[in-house]
């Protein structure tokens, strides 16, 4: 376990250097798994003023790349955390997806031109797993939280009534949780568990929940390779009557080429060397068939033109689509790879891990600080198991369509491919469906149901999702300074409410008046300005409203569908809660 840190900082207690085996710790949330998703709950955790503890039974960060990218949506919440200057400065841009056929490039999609206006980072960040591991990690430690290395999960604990104090733990009820650390076994007590410990999750085994879905009958290769040639500056996607190719840039090679990640299909005839076990991933098997590199290399020299000097690293993994049948069981929740797994297409799985964590602490953080009740946090499964569900059904449509051995689905590739999508890169960035398109990828289109206002059902039919209610905050720059945003007020992490143009501010106050159960802190946070600095009323950016919420007020943004006289009640973790039309 970690050194025993000062009681302020809000780690868990009972921990220590020189303590002995079989001692006890007591937390409010343990979060096991210490990958992106595990750490991002603990940086939110740290962020809330939240007791918390991460374990990972890994000696360290990750070392392989895995996952890769991060879309808009991800960088906005670590913009939360103020790390987004540090991703930034170490990541590489993808500016551009450019698709092809064979060896010929067909056009290239602008992302950050059909993403700009819509979020401060337009675009895709290519930021590998391994890169985010250990800044996630490393703001941890600076926050005094260091995370329990070398430290596993064994079991739920048995009670002092002699029954396990899980499978399925009770809502409310603290859980007791057994551990194996470096020192020998732990055993702690949290009102919360958070599993994010991965596709082969152990808790999720010990809860009994079921993995539901399929396992493809391909295998993927993924390598990290230097010296590439025959890729584009950005993302390349490349198809041909039998295979399948992605592309991303990973920087220079240090040798004067590029580096990039390269996946794609190792067909049955590809293979010379043995099949990885089902449920394998990328890494999972000591040193993947050389046999199996060979003929990856040979497949994007032949198939695609992408040759490569040499691999940092290789592995072979089957893929998976499975969302978990709960996400919430008592106290313990899934999130990451522990709730659902899908095909790399899209670059959309450490993204939804990172967000599914930032969604679920700040509802355990809303609990303890006694702003909502306990049953409030059925709506972490209730809005993030839809978004895996769809995610899950979209890539795997995807992913088929790539891969099928249909006569239809190689006539698709092979001739209505490169003949369609030539005019669709003309005209896709020109019209609407350029924004949409980017909004779907980069995850800021992503809506939740909100109870209260607004219902699943209406009169019988199914009623239309709102463009505001139940959305990520859209974006507003100060007009002729982008610098300058509406997404600084959400660095506080707080409920607020806000008011765009005059004639909102009547009734922002309003809204905020009746929030103002909203404000409550109990030890879970202080409501903050954009600035940092407590909300005060007068003119200004942020005016307070008694002890309600921090009203903060913009200029109208009809462009954002925020006209004069729009307010909004905005949760922390940046969604709209209730909207106010203008009169």
């Amino acid at each position: 376990m970690s050194p025993d840190p000062a009681p302020e900082t809000g780690t868990a207690t009972g921990t220590g250097p020189g303590a002995k085996p079989g001692r006890r710790v007591s937390t409010d949330v343990l979060v096991i798994g210490a990958g992106p998703t595990g750490l991002m709950a603990g940086a939110w955790c740290a962020k809330l003023g939240i007791q918390s503890l991460v374990v990972d039974g890994k000696a360290g960060p990750t070392r392989e790349s895995r996952a890769l990218a991060l879309q808009a949506r991800s960088l906005e919440v670590y913009r939360q955390l103020g790390l987004e200057g540090e991703v930034l400065a170490r990541a590489t841009p993808a500016t551009g997806v450019s698709p092809g056929y064979g060896h010929r490039t067909l056009g290239t999609l602008p992302l950050d031109r059909v993403g700009r206006g819509l979020t401060p980072f337009p675009g895709i960040t290519v930021f590998e797993q391994s890169a985010n591991e250990e800044l996630l990690a490393d703001h941890l430690a600076r926050q005094h939280r260091p995370v329990a290395w070398g430290t596993s999960f064994r079991a739920f604990a048995e009670t002092e009534a002699g029954n396990r104090s899980s499978n399925r733990p009770s809502a409310g009820r603290p859980v007791t949780v057994d551990l194996e650390s470096p020192g020998g076994p732990v055993r702690v007590t949290a009102r919360y568990v958070v599993a994010a410990d991965g596709a082969s999750s152990a808790v999720r085994s010990a809860l009994g929940v079921a993995f539901e879905g399929a396992t493809h009958r391909f295998e993927f290769y993924v390598l990290d390779a230097h010296g590439v040639t025959g890729t584009e500056p950005g993302i390349t996607v490349r198809i041909s009557r039998e295979h399948f190719m992605l592309a991303f840039p990973m920087g220079r090679d240090g040798r004067g080429g590029a580096r990039a990640r390269l996946l794609g299909i190792l067909r049955a005839e590809d293979r010379t060397g043995p099949r990885p076990e089902a449920g394998a991933g990328p890494g999972t098997r000591p040193a993947a068939d050389a046999h199996d590199e060979t003929r990856a290399r040979e497949s994007l020299a032949g198939e695609f033109g992408v040759r490569y000097a040499g691999t940092d690293w290789y592995s072979t993994y089957r893929v998976h689509h499975r969302v978990a049948a709960d996400f919430r069981s008592g106290s313990v929740f899934l999130a990451g790879d522990a709730a659902h797994i899908h095909s790399p297409v899209g670059a959309q799985g450490m993204n939804t891990g990172l967000q599914d964590a930032q969604n679920l602490v700040t509802k355990i953080a809303d609990v303890l600080a006694g702003r909502a009740p306990e049953d409030s946090l059925d709506r972490y499964e209730a809005e993030r198991r839809p978004v895996a569900l769809t995610l899950v059904r979209t890539t795997d449509a995807v992913f088929g369509a790539v891969t099928s051995a249909s006569a239809g689905a190689r006539l698709l590739r092979s001739l209505v491919f490169p003949a369609v999508a030539p005019l669709a890169l003309r005209l896709v960035p020109r019209s609407p469906a350029g924004g949409r398109l980017f909004g779907y990828l980069s995850q800021i289109r992503i809506h939740y149901w909100m109870p209260g206002t607004e219902t699943e059902q209406f009169g019988g039919r199914r009623r239309r999702r709102g463009r505001v209610l139940g959305r990520r905050l859209p974006w507003v720059p100060e007009a002729g300074d982008p610098g300058v945003d509406n997404h600084e007020a959400l660095t506080a992490a707080v409920w607020q409410v806000h008011a765009y143009g005059p004639a909102a501010v009547g009734p922002a106050r309003e809204l905020a008046e009746r929030h103002r159960d909203k404000a409550r802190t109990g030890g879970a946070g202080t409501a903050t300005t954009a600035a940092g600095t407590p909300a005060a009323g007068g003119a200004g950016p942020a005016s307070g409203v008694g002890s309600g919420p921090p009203v903060f007020t913009f200029r109208a943004a009809p462009e954002a569908r925020l006209p004069d006289g729009t307010a909004v009640l905005v949760r922390p973790d940046g969604f709209v809660a209730e909207l106010v039309s203008p009169r």
